[in-house]
């Protein structure tokens, strides 16, 4: 059945116009770096010196000194109620403010996001101080440092009781946190060295949605007890949420009043400031109210001279050195208890930060480097560790504000970290009357944009069933089980998602618009109408391999309205029914003998009409042969939108496309990419049916139409004749 047209055939346009691969085996040729290649390499490690000499310090100066001290004033209040959630020192969130954002100004590619503390690191890193003194049953562990000689030497605040939550020394959570930021700034450094960032691609924006919303959940949680003033243990691992919830509602009627009135106080006045003056008048304003900074002062003031401590038993930050953090090594106690959350703590930080970066990057039209923000991450967490810091991360809060403002570079970090670093040297110690709730009070109103996340649910679940789905599956493990399990759930159940709607994809039978040359679904667009009956063109738009290899198949018989074991099983018996008639005297209706289910697959039909006599064929017949009308005889399948085959989808292919031929039935391919022939050549479909393969769908249909018709005859299929006899 040889093709009679001249039709472009995917093997002669490949070799006309497809250039030579070079060889990849061949060794390149050794060079010397030169200046230029050095130099190069050099602005790629520090991406400081390319935006230096770009910089025009006439206009950009100003605007970034402004920018920094309103960054700065935020990253007090930001820095101080961040470190509560992991389990440090205030003045710990201020050093984190200052040592690791210098070295984001020398390694860094974005130019606009804000490093420090953010609220995901922070409770990342304060359940693994956790896991030292809490117990599965929340109860607070007797083995560790520090902790026989606490009543002794006074530590323990005058009016904790018996169910107060346990007390960890800050020289041994100092000592963990140190080395977190260290052992999660080798992971980022060698992440980046290996050009893995690619990895965050992987994490899908509802994937990162949900599981922030579960990180909102837990960092609210873990500040209801400051704004209640309550002490109860320190919960974590599966189900940390409903443990606390457990332990406060145990304990509601021991709510600290004064605290609770201080802490509604201050909820009020952010939101108002930060929402319907901030916001609302955020086109008019030069720079934001900042209002997280009054309400720190203002509750200092108002606690030192009301003695809130004294009068009322609210709890306030205490004491705060003055003075830099004198360097020193991270300990390496008890590492073998986290080791595990060190990668998904690197993760998660470099997700959220470069994920900012780019949205910061395309904003404002320049690119940044995944890999190089990676390093600069690394480098900023290894420095940080030897002077009392635990990992950094980009803020949205911070970030938004310092493009907001009108920053043109890192530089204005520079101004937020001096800004710090004058509080750090000699403002510390005012802030020791600080009430605790007020930090609470605001890291509770910043988790506002991150709650309101499920408002874009009714949206997502519109667009995307399966974006919906991942949402709400990782939202509620992050939430329920616990952060670690959130993203690992969450990872897992978006790559099955994506086998799954593999598997459920559909090929879709294709017909042409009307005077044009566009090939869509019937069903879905106006004046669109099959080719012909006997020609069946078939799109799919899904990889073919291993896990949709057999859905393919079954699919494609489908819209071919013929599985060809059915058929030839449909010829054969067509076949005997003939022989069984050959001789015989019959009715004319039995003469048209119609072999099938619903959808006719064969047809045998008398070639020439017989007279009848009531109903009764002549008593003499004649031999006159019946033919076979097989209602396909092409079946085109579109590749253009299948990114890849695997192996098993190649055997898949060419079972299927022999299955057809054993029954006369051919089965052309069209618009296949190179990647997709390398497959078929390595799997040796290439050369055998090379034939078969098409430039594009109007060569493969033109090819269709002037092919020979089969002959359902030869290939061992039976002659089917019937015979009658004329009268004498």
């Amino acid at each position: 059945m040889a093709t009679n047209c001249e039709c472009r055939k995917l093997s002669d346009f490949r070799e006309q116009f497809r250039k030579l691969e070079k060889d990849k085996t061949a060794k390149k040729p050794c060079c010397v770096s030169d200046k230029k290649n050095t130099k190069a390499r050099l602005n790629r490690l520090v991406p400081m010196i390319r935006i230096m000499k770009k910089y025009n310090w006439k206009t950009d100066f100003i605007a970034d000194m402004i920018c920094g001290l309103t960054v700065g004033i935020m990253q007090l209040s930001h820095g101080m109620a961040n470190a509560m959630l992991a389990e440090m020192p205030p003045v710990v969130g201020l050093y984190i403010s200052f040592f690791p954002v210098l070295i984001y100004f020398i390694f860094g590619s974005s130019r606009h996001i804000s490093m420090g503390t953010v609220a995901v690191v922070s409770l990342l890193t304060g359940s693994v101080v956790a896991k030292f003194y809490v117990d599965d049953n929340g109860g607070s562990k007797d083995t560790l440092p520090g902790n026989s000689s606490l009543i002794s030497n006074g530590t323990l605040d005058p009016f904790e009781d018996s169910n107060s939550e346990p007390f960890l020394p800050d020289s041994t959570k100092l000592g963990i946190v140190m080395t977190i930021s260290l052992l999660v700034g080798f992971t980022q450094i060698i992440m980046g060295v290996l050009r893995l960032g690619f990895v965050t691609t992987y994490m899908s924006d509802p994937l990162i949605a949900g599981f922030t919303t579960g990180i909102a959940v837990h960092v609210g949680t873990s500040q209801v007890k400051h704004i209640l003033g309550l002490k109860i243990p320190r919960t974590d691992g599966l189900f940390q949420v409903v443990k606390t919830y457990k332990f406060i509602f145990e304990r509601i009627t021991h709510t600290n009043i004064a605290t609770l009135i201080v802490s509604l106080f201050c909820i009020v006045i952010l939101y108002l400031v930060k929402v319907h003056i901030n916001q609302r008048f955020k086109a008019k304003m030069k720079m934001p109210v900042p209002i997280e900074l009054c309400v720190v002062i203002i509750a200092t003031i108002t606690s030192y001279f009301a003695h809130f401590h004294e009068n009322y038993h609210i709890k306030v930050v205490g004491n705060m050195p003055a003075g830099l953090p004198e360097p020193a090594l991270p300990s390496f106690e008890g590492v073998d208890k986290y080791i595990v959350d060190i990668p998904i703590i690197a993760f998660i930080s470099f997700a959220q930060s470069v994920s900012l970066a780019a949205m910061m990057a395309k904003k404002n039209k320049y690119a940044i480097d995944a890999n190089q923000e990676l390093i600069a991450y690394g480098a900023g967490n290894v420095f940080g560790s030897f002077f009392s810091c635990y990992p950094y991360a980009a803020s949205v809060a911070r970030s938004s504000v310092q493009d907001s403002a009108g920053g043109k570079s890192q530089i204005a970090s520079l101004f937020s970290a001096s800004f710090v670093l004058i509080v750090i040297l000699w403002l510390g110690p005012l802030f020791e009357y600080l009430p605790n709730c007020v930090l609470s009070a605001i890291i509770v109103v910043a988790l506002r944009s991150l709650i309101l996340q499920v408002l874009e649910l009714p949206k997502i679940w519109k667009t995307s069933k399966y974006d919906f789905y991942i949402w709400v599956v990782t939202c509620l493990s992050a939430t329920l089980l616990h952060l670690d399990y959130g993203l690992m759930i969450g990872l897992v159940f978006s790559f099955f998602t994506v086998v799954l709607r593999s598997q459920m994809a559909r090929p879709t039978s294709l017909g042409k618009i009307t005077d044009q040359n566009v090939y869509k679904d019937p069903k879905k667009y106006l004046k669109t109408s099959h080719l012909t009956n006997e020609i069946k063109v078939i799109s799919y738009n899904y990889p073919v391999y291993f896990a949709n290899g057999d859905l393919f198949v079954r699919e494609v018989y489908r819209l071919a309205t013929i599985k060809p074991e059915v058929l030839r099983k449909q010829i054969c018996r067509a076949s005997q029914t003939s022989e069984s008639l050959g001789g015989s005297r019959t009715s004319i209706s039995s003469m048209e003998t119609t072999i099938g289910s619903n959808n006719t697959i064969v047809k045998m039909q008398r070639q020439d009409s017989i007279a009848s006599t009531n109903g009764q064929l002549p008593e003499i017949y004649d031999i006159n042969p019946f033919e076979f009308e097989i209602p396909v005889t092409h079946i085109i399948i579109d590749f253009s939108a299948v990114s890849f085959v695997d192996s098993v989808g190649c055997k898949v292919i060419k079972t299927l496309i022999e299955d057809y031929e054993n029954v006369h039935v051919r089965v052309y391919l069209t618009n296949i990419s190179d990647e997709i022939w390398n497959v078929f050549e390595a799997t040796e479909i290439i050369p055998a049916r090379k034939d078969i393969m098409f430039v594009s769908l109007d060569d493969a249909i033109e090819a269709a139409r002037t092919d020979s018709k089969p002959d359902i005859r030869e290939n061992g299929l039976s002659k089917v004749d019937l015979v009658h006899v004329k009268p004498k």
